[in-house]
């Protein structure tokens, strides 16, 4: 009786400490942030949504799924309904979607924003704000499957039109006659190889030895050069020396003009008093010249006396 009531005070002591520990893990594990409800419609399928996933705001977890069913609205739609954390900025431009998490197949809400305004869906008959919901990309894949497979089709078809019997031919012949195009292009390589080592290559040794021939000749033209603008420095030196070409040259042409100047004041004034002498003298004997011509006798007797005319003393008539 005794082990009974032991074995029944130690059950009871178990149930109690793992009650607590429950209480305990869930007083650690509340929420205490405040939470805005809001839903969501939608006619896509929610395959791997479920209840309490979570709720993404641009990647940052702010709330989690708390109902998933049919909209008793709107007929063939799901409606969701979420907790979001109030302090997340959820705007008129707020939309949210499906998101996948990896290769497990689980879903998620992921909520992003809008370039503009959306329509206000307004409140629900509880009184819940409605976010507009988009189609996850692989809904858009999936919509866009029987289209993607039409063209698929069409393509395929087109390659089989392509590639009949004759135009399959022709692309035979096409690649052997790019075989041979290849073939060819190997021998004319090897046949540019050879003329390279046969030809290029000793008219590049040659050129390379006249390269060096010039070379020399350009450093003895310039040695020359060198040796010729010492030679006339050095001319240089001695014409603009005291004793110098060009200073004995300076002293000459200084002397010639003190001599020009000596000739121009005293030589040239008495060179023209003497040339006037004589220009008087020549006047002279041109006068006396002129005078034998007209009158000889008087060379020898002398010019004749004037005799005095009527009314003159001294007249004598006739």
């Amino acid at each position: 009786m005794e082990n009974k009531s032991h074995a029944i005070a130690a059950g009871i002591f178990v149930v109690t400490v793992a009650a607590l520990l429950l209480v305990l893990a869930v007083w650690l594990t509340r929420d205490q942030g405040s939470y805005q409800t809001y839903e969501m419609t939608t006619r896509q399928a929610v395959t791997g949504l479920q209840l309490q996933a979570p709720v993404r705001y641009k990647g940052v977890s702010v709330g989690k799924v708390m109902h998933i069913g049919f909209d008793p609205e709107q007929a063939g739609n799901v409606l969701i309904r979420v907790s979001v954390d109030e302090t997340t900025p959820v705007t008129p431009r707020t939309f949210a979607t499906l998101g996948y998490q990896g290769v497990t197949g689980l879903a998620y809400i992921d909520l992003d924003d809008a370039d503009a305004d959306l329509p206000l869906l307004g409140h629900t008959a509880k009184g819940h704000a409605r976010i507009h919901m988009r189609p996850s990309s692989l809904s858009q894949l999936a919509a866009m499957g029987p289209e993607v497979i039409g063209d698929v089709r069409e393509t395929m078809a087109s390659i089989n039109a392509l590639l009949n019997a004759e135009n399959r031919d022709t692309l035979a012949q096409t690649i052997e006659r790019f075989g041979q195009a290849a073939h060819d292009g190997s021998v004319l390589m090897q046949n540019m190889n050879q003329g390279w080592s046969q030809t290029l290559e000793p008219s590049i040794a040659r050129l390379t030895q006249d390269v060096g021939t010039s070379l020399q000749s350009l450093q003895r033209t310039a040695a020359s050069i060198e040796q010729m603008s010492q030679e006339i420095t050095r001319i240089a030196s001695r014409l603009n020396a005291e004793d110098g070409a060009l200073v004995q040259l300076d002293r000459g042409v200084q002397a010639f003009v003190g001599v020009a100047e000596s000739i121009n004041h005293g030589t040239l004034p008495r060179l023209e008093r003497t040339m006037n002498d004589v220009s008087v003298s020549m006047q002279s004997v041109e006068q006396l010249t002129r005078n034998i011509s007209s009158n000889p006798q008087a060379f020898l007797y002398g010019n004749p006396l004037d005799l005095p005319g009527p009314g003159e003393r001294g007249y004598v008539a006739p």
